[in-house]
């Protein structure tokens, strides 16, 4: 199975009636060439050349190819854990908490639509890897699950305190919550610690200090993946102060030293294999 790369865009060619299954985090695709179907839930609906679609992590699409010829797609996917200090503390539990109905989304968006202008330019662009490329598909992604959000519906000026925590975590990064102590985001909400990490427990069904160390572990994960610094160098700009407490941890939750997961993971942001009916390498 082929490592699922982060906003890197790819090509797939599916041969005469072939079958793909997008997974691997949120997936942005679009008809580059040819005509298909896209299967969810005993529902289909006609692709064709220009055609977009979004689907989330637990939407369980099938595209699958006219058995008139081949059907090639460009896509991408976005993996929320790898937007370390980009979302809202809000936004982590709509698009990447696994108890969220919002991973279950489908959206579909035809040639015309502005969206999938958009895509068709991107793809046709001569830096596909490019930082500017890779920036634009993000804000692709973002513009067509902003309007699934739902809307904080707490009121200006709110004084009761769980109104006042939720206007708080609402503006506040994750990488400002990875690094900031409880005393401080207590006296910042003007509350004891204590009852600080009982509204956050009951607002995200996760204890602070959980969400906190895995925050600071996946964004370990991420530096190892994308740069060839020292492991010490990781522990600290992750967060820890003390190497061994660093490797337990993250051995703990990945299963493999810092620098075992760098060894197996080293291709991580390659562009897989590509096979007749599978995803290709980038052009």
């Amino acid at each position: 199975m082929s490592a699922v790369c982060h906003l890197i865009l790819q090509e797939l060619s599916l041969s005469p009636s072939g079958e793909w299954t997008p997974d691997g985090g949120w997936t942005v695709a679009r008809v580059a060439e040819g005509a298909g179907y896209g299967l969810k839930t005993g529902s289909v609906f006609e692709l064709n050349g220009g055609d977009m679609v979004v689907v989330g992590p637990r939407a369980s699409m099938v595209l699958r190819a006219s058995q008139l010829g081949v059907l090639k797609l460009d896509y991408f996917h976005v993996l929320p854990q790898c937007l370390n200090g980009l979302l809202t503390i809000r936004e982590w539990r709509h698009l990447e908490d696994p108890t969220s109905g919002l991973l279950a989304q489908l959206q579909y968006f035809p040639a015309s639509d502005p969206a999938a202008q958009r895509f068709t330019r991107l793809a046709a662009h001569s830096q596909r890897d490019g930082l500017a490329v890779r920036s634009a598909l993000l804000q692709l992604w973002a513009g067509s699950v902003t309007s699934l959000l739902p809307v904080a519906g707490v009121a200006a000026g709110a004084t009761h305190l769980r109104d006042r925590f939720r206007q708080f975590v609402g503006k506040l990064s994750e990488a400002e919550l990875a690094v900031r102590p409880l005393t401080q985001l207590a006296e910042e909400l003007n509350c004891s610690e204590r009852h600080f990490s009982r509204l956050f427990r009951k607002e995200f069904k996760i204890s602070l200090r959980a969400r906190q160390t895995e925050l600071r572990l996946q964004r370990a994960r991420q530096l190892l993946a994308e740069s060839d610094a020292k492991i010490i160098n990781v522990a600290f700009e992750s967060g820890y102060r003390h190497l061994g407490l660093f490797n337990a941890m993250f051995k703990r939750r990945f299963g493999a030293t810092p620098s075992q997961w760098r060894q197996q993971n080293s291709a991580v942001h390659s562009p897989p294999t590509g096979s007749a009916t599978g995803p290709e390498p980038a052009s």
